[in-house]
């Protein structure tokens, strides 16, 4: 009979040690998931950091860095981060002066590729 007892302490213990919490922090990351809009900062599961810029039932999409944008699934958003960027986050630049950045350069995938005579 005191096997028994400790045995179900034990178990006892177990879930209000590990188990619960772990429901705790599941059910804040889907209510998270939930609660994302265009906008936010944000940190996906594999440490990828990025703008939402479309939220759909299913899908993020996620720009992570000028005109590259990636589409994930809305549970693969691991963390949002603050609005505000930090000092030691680079500036978006636009060129000099404040002018637009240059279109990116489209390479032909039939053109040779040539390699510089030295």
């Amino acid at each position: 009979m005191p096997a028994l007892l400790l045995t179900l302490v034990l178990v006892g213990i177990g879930w209000i040690l590990i188990l619960r919490p772990q429901q705790q922090r599941l059910k804040e990351q889907r209510a998270m998931v939930e609660a994302l809009v265009p906008g936010d900062r944000v940190i996906t599961a594999g440490g990828i950091h990025g703008v939402l810029t479309e939220v759909e039932p299913e899908t993020v999409r996620i720009e992570v860095a000028p005109r590259v944008v990636l589409t994930l699934a809305r549970p693969a958003i691991a963390r949002r981060v603050d609005a505000h960027a930090s000092p030691t986050d680079p500036e978006p630049t636009s060129g000099a002066a404040g002018a637009p950045a240059e279109d990116p350069v489209t390479i032909d995938p039939a053109t040779p590729v040539r390699e510089d005579e030295s």
